[in-house]
């Protein structure tokens, strides 16, 4: 039994039912969608996308009919009574009440939007984003605006202040952080500020909502530094771990809120898992628990848990905490830890930064990447790398992962064999210049 159809939910039904064909498999999902990617919504809005079917992975029917998977859209879960080893569901459109019993149980409720503790939160006209669902309520009322607030600069903040910007919609975009992008070094990533004024948009930082007014409709924003009119607003701060029915059923919590596992994502009860958003993790660069919620890892979790669940002992590590945006034609990457984060964590951190060319001086096109690549003084490890331009990012932050995840030193990135051609790298990679410059720190 599997309580939830996005990333994590589905991947845990499709693995148990490939391992075990013979396995019932029954899921529950609250919206109308499985499989679905609600990280392409920005590029929907935009006009990239054509349609909402294009983010589908794979409908319910195809489960269904293809996998052999009992999925069962717009049923909620109401309650869970592990004892007699059944879950009470509502079906939406009947509103009938379903019983069904389980032998091993998945959660993968996911997370829930967090929002601020403002006035006026609970006005029409705003909007958080965690389904395919939410994403078409929001788009039906971005058709109707002129002016849209945007409440958090992080990835999700700026990923839909350019696609709104692209739509001819005017976007006030706020964050009570000194930065966008808190998880970032501010000194490596306060010139983004600069690119996200000169698109149009009015990025007001160091604000801290304090209310939202109109009648029935949002019509304002109010913060302790200013008031600004919008049509609609996007709350966009993040995300808590959704425990509702793991709390219920006696399911230990780690220390991030998230539901506790082991690395074959089993909970403290027996034959409970949990997979995705709603499930902590370890972080590979501290070893310790760590909420890091995104769609690859939930999908990596829920294939792990399907596994266990039809008998296998597939184990998930963890995560180093790597992340890609594309604002506008900026390129912004980052793995492991930023110098800040690394100082609270207890290490010796030093840091180098270099801006270097992405292909050969002379071959045509060739850009500048900037690299702040993060480490530790006394033993030499790399931390992290923060990573910035008009193109080379992705490729550094895939290579940076490995390094971290493998625990390589300053001196073995220094000498690590990346491949070279004049059309995608100079002879001396952006991240091998930026090892050897950190050992000149180190010797």
């Amino acid at each position: 039994m599997v309580i939830g159809g996005s990333a994590a939910g589905m991947a845990a039904a499709a693995r148990a039912k490939r391992k075990k064909p013979d396995l019932e498999v029954v899921v529950f999902e609250r919206s109308k969608y499985v499989s679905y990617a609600p990280c392409g919504l920005p590029y929907l809005y935009e006009g990239l996308i054509d349609s909402f079917d294009r983010l589908i992975y794979y409908t319910a029917d195809y489960f269904r009919r293809e996998r052999g998977i009992d999925v069962r859209t717009r049923h909620e879960v109401v309650d869970i009574d592990h004892s007699s080893r059944q879950v009470i569901a509502i079906d939406l459109d009947s509103g009938k009440e379903v019983r069904v019993e389980y032998d091993k149980l998945v959660l993968a409720t996911g997370g829930i939007s967090l929002k601020p503790r403002a006035e006026g939160v609970d006005l029409s006209g705003i909007y958080t984003i965690r389904t395919l669902d939410d994403g078409e309520r929001f788009f039906k009322a971005l058709t109707k605006s002129n002016t849209v607030g945007i409440i958090g600069v992080g990835f999700g903040g700026l990923e839909m202040a350019e696609a709104i910007t692209k739509m001819g919609k005017k976007v006030v975009l706020i964050g009570k952080s000194d930065h966008v992008l808190p998880g970032f070094d501010r000194e490596f990533i306060e010139v983004l500020n600069n690119v996200i004024v000169n698109k149009g948009i009015s990025l007001r930082l160091e604000e801290r909502v304090v209310s939202f007014e109109g009648d029935d409709h949002v019509r304002k924003i109010v913060t302790d530094k200013g008031e600004y009119k919008v049509d609609s607003v996007l709350i966009s701060i993040g995300i808590k771990p959704n425990t509702h029915f793991a709390k219920k059923l006696g399911v230990k919590l780690g220390v991030t809120g998230a539901i506790k596992t082991n690395e074959y994502m089993q909970t403290s009860v027996e034959d409970v898992y949990s997979a995705g958003d709603n499930t902590e993790t370890i972080n590979l660069v501290t070893g310790k628990p760590a909420y890091i919620p995104s769609a690859p890892t939930a999908n990596k979790m829920g294939r792990v848990a399907g596994d266990n669940i039809a008998g296998g002992t597939m184990k998930f590590p963890g995560v180093v905490g790597t992340v890609i945006l594309k604002f506008f034609n900026e390129h912004i990457g980052k793995a492991g830890l930023s110098y800040n984060e690394a100082l609270r964590e207890g290490f010796n951190a030093s840091y180098v930064d270099i801006s270097h060319n992405t292909r050969s001086h002379y071959y045509p096109g060739a850009k500048k990447v900037r690299v702040r690549l993060v480490f530790d003084l006394d033993t030499h490890r790399v931390l992290g790398g923060q990573f910035m331009g008009y193109e080379g990012v992705i490729e550094r932050v895939f290579a940076l992962t490995a390094v971290i995840t493998s625990k390589m030193t300053v001196e073995d990135l220094a000498t690590l064999d990346l491949p070279y051609n004049p059309p995608f790298t100079p002879v001396w990679d952006p991240l091998i210049v930026a090892a050897s410059v950190a050992m000149r720190k180190l010797s």
